[in-house]
């Protein structure tokens, strides 16, 4: 514009000087003006170019300004009231310098607050490395910038398609920008591509599931000709490289079997959308027969008449000859069912019997016939109050199993029970363990009369290990000790104390070590008390060991045999007496008898009035004198046995307790 302005001035002004001075110069020559009115032409001439251009520039600006701001004007309310955001950026600083009202609502911002941003601040981080290489590239004046992801105020990302021109404001090289908001048009086009991959995948898992079917999938006209076969039809029948299209589905059913087809095919026909099953052998192309069962439907077409009919098969050929093996391993489940001695039965998920065994017969006097498929609580409303009703409650809701022991009035038996959670309910387990309760029972009586045994005072049972501190003792003991000592022993201290006389501690040692070298042996000790009354005791070494065959320890049980060992003394002493008396007898006594009897054997029988025979009685009275002499002496000392068997006769010999003419040597 400037150009042209000039230009115009350059070429009137010049063209004014010409015309006017050769004007002039003939004017002056024709009228012969002088020289000062030459020079005041020649003024007003200039004033009057003067006047003009300058009314001509006035006129001609006037009208260029007046449409340029008219110009300005209208695109100033184009920018302002452009429904799209747009905006002018500097393009050293990259400040906004001028922005319309519709980024100021699309983005959040106020004006204030725009003008002072740039334009990397309304977007996220992410994006800056991609504006950054944008803006080191050789951008044309009219650019069409591509997609963005811009952020608004409040965080939130979108969209849009950039615009941009190059532009001066301000006397500053800018660039102005238009946005179109395009997040509308993305999200359709990601959830168009989604959906078009879905379909795709859709698509490409049909045509798999189809193909790779083991279920026969086949279309008839309704001719009966093949127009849709899967692979795995082909495959089975050994037709895969073949086309089956076109070819009579009944050239594949034997003969007999081809009127039932045509039957099946009627059916479809009258009864459009209704399944029609059938089973029906096939023959392959290898002479392989196989047997399928079909699902016919009749298939309308969009005229609403039935133009096919859709097959859906399976291969029963194993199923079918299987039946009997199910059949067969079944009865071997109840044989097996039936011969354990265990009670058996199963419920389904509503709790009604579906299987008892014959030992669950004679163990809840129940018979099956009337069981099965009634209730398990109705049968046996009392369990509901025990622990059956609870655990094979938690075996069915939480498919645990569950293992738990109840006794139950109604069969006077203990039951160990055992329940497993089925896919259709439970499978219970049971058996009668009355003899083990039992058993548990006397097992628990006899630990309790062994532990009576253990503690009973009379005995004193403890066991030391190789450095002689104590393992284990019973409460005997342990007063004992207390009683010797003044200590109560605890496990692991030493048991030979030094309150002890040396001699008795030696003697102790020598005991312990006698058990540590393996021999098993038992002494008889004695003490005196405090009283100066005298103690025997019997002492067992038992040596410990380890599961190595190596010596630990040793066990050691006393008991008091103070009373067996009066008595031993006393019989003793009753045996010196009895060896006394029988000296007596076998000397003493034989010597009078033998008198006795030889004055018996000299009496004359025949003549009772031979003098002799008076010498013999006076002589066998003699002899009679002098035995019940001796006999008064047994008598006496039969009765001294007598008098020491009635002093002891408070002493009782224990039970398992010795009785020794021959006691052995005390050590």
């Amino acid at each position: 514009m400037a150009k042209r302005i000039a230009l115009i001035y350059l070429l009137i002004g010049l063209s004014w000087i010409t015309i006017s001075g050769w004007s002039l110069q003939e004017i002056s020559k024709l009228q012969n003006l002088p020289t000062e009115q030459i020079f005041w032409v020649e003024r007003w001439k200039g004033y009057f170019f003067v006047i003009v251009t300058t009314l001509i520039f006035y006129v001609f600006l006037h009208r260029v300004f007046a449409g340029k701001q008219k110009n300005d004007q209208q695109f100033r309310r184009m920018f302002d009231d452009n429904p799209n955001p747009m905006w002018v950026y500097d393009k050293e600083s990259l400040r906004f310098v001028a922005v319309n009202q519709a980024m100021i609502v699309e983005y959040g911002y106020t004006r204030e607050e725009l003008l002072q941003m740039t334009i990397k601040q309304i977007r996220p981080v992410t994006s800056l490395p991609a504006l950054e290489n944008r803006l080191q590239e050789d951008i044309p004046a009219y650019s069409k910038s591509g997609i963005w992801c811009h952020q608004k105020k409040d965080g939130a990302l979108f969209y849009v398609r950039i615009y941009s021109n190059a532009t001066e404001y301000n006397g500053r090289p800018c660039r102005l920008v238009m946005a179109f908001d395009i997040t509308p048009i993305i999200q359709a086009e990601q959830e168009n591509r989604v959906l078009t991959n879905r379909l795709a995948k859709k698509e490409r898992y049909l045509r798999s599931l189809i193909n790779s079917q083991t279920t026969f999938l086949i279309r008839i006209n309704t001719q009966g000709e093949y127009t849709f076969v899967n692979q795995a039809f082909r495959k089975e029948l050994d037709y895969q490289t073949e086309s089956l299209d076109g070819q009579l589905f009944t050239q594949h059913i034997r003969h007999q079997d081809k009127e039932n087809i045509q039957d099946l095919i009627t059916q479809c026909l009258q009864k459009p959308g209704k399944v029609i099953p059938i089973m029906v052998p096939m023959l392959a192309k290898q002479t392989k027969t196989i047997m399928v069962e079909w699902e016919f439907v009749a298939i309308k077409a969009d005229n609403n008449k039935i133009t096919e009919l859709q097959g859906m098969g399976r291969d029963v050929t194993e199923e079918i000859e299987s039946q009997s093996k199910i059949i067969e391993y079944t009865q071997r489940i109840n044989d097996i069912l039936e011969s354990i001695t265990d009670g058996f039965f199963a419920v389904d998920k509503n709790w009604d019997f579906t299987y008892v065994n014959t030992e669950f017969e004679h163990l809840l006097h129940s018979k099956r016939e009337n069981i099965l498929g009634n209730s398990l609580w109705g049968q046996f409303p009392d369990w509901v109050s025990l622990q059956f009703f609870s655990e094979l409650q938690k075996a069915m809701h939480d498919q645990v199993k569950v293992h738990f022991e109840e006794y139950y009035s109604g069969a006077q038996a203990w039951f160990q029970v055992v329940a497993y959670p089925t896919h259709d309910g439970l499978a219970v387990f049971f058996h009668d363990i009355t003899r083990e309760k039992m058993a548990q029972e006397k097992a628990f009586e006899d630990a309790q009369n062994l532990n009576a045994l253990i503690n009973n005072p009379s005995v004193m049972i403890w066991s030391v290990d190789r450095n002689y501190r104590l393992i284990t003792a019973n409460q005997p003991f342990l007063d004992q000790t207390f009683n010797n000592t003044g200590v109560r022993p605890q496990p692991g201290d030493r048991v030979l104390y030094p309150e002890l006389a040396s001699g008795l501690i030696n003697k102790w040692i020598d005991f312990y070590q006698r058990a540590f070298n393996g021999e098993v042996f038992t002494v008889d000790d004695k003490e005196f008390t405090t009283s100066n009354e005298v103690k025997y005791y019997q002492i067992s070494f038992n040596p410990i060991k380890d599961r190595d065959g190596n010596i630990i320890g040793t066990g050691c049980f006393s008991r008091d045999i103070t009373e067996n060992k009066l008595h031993q003394i006393k019989i003793q002493e009753q045996n010196d007496k009895l060896k006394e008396i029988a000296w007596i007898q076998s000397h003493k006594v034989r010597v009078p008898v033998a008198n006795i009897l030889g004055l018996i054997n000299a009496f004359n029988y025949k003549d009772l009035t031979d003098p002799f025979n008076l010498e013999v009685l006076a002589n066998l009275n003699v002899v009679t004198n002098d035995l019940d002499l001796i006999i008064r002496e047994i008598v006496d000392k039969t009765n001294e046995i007598e008098d020491s068997s009635t002093r002891y006769s408070n002493m009782r010999l224990m039970l398992g307790d010795r009785i020794d003419i021959h006691p052995p040597m005390n050590n």
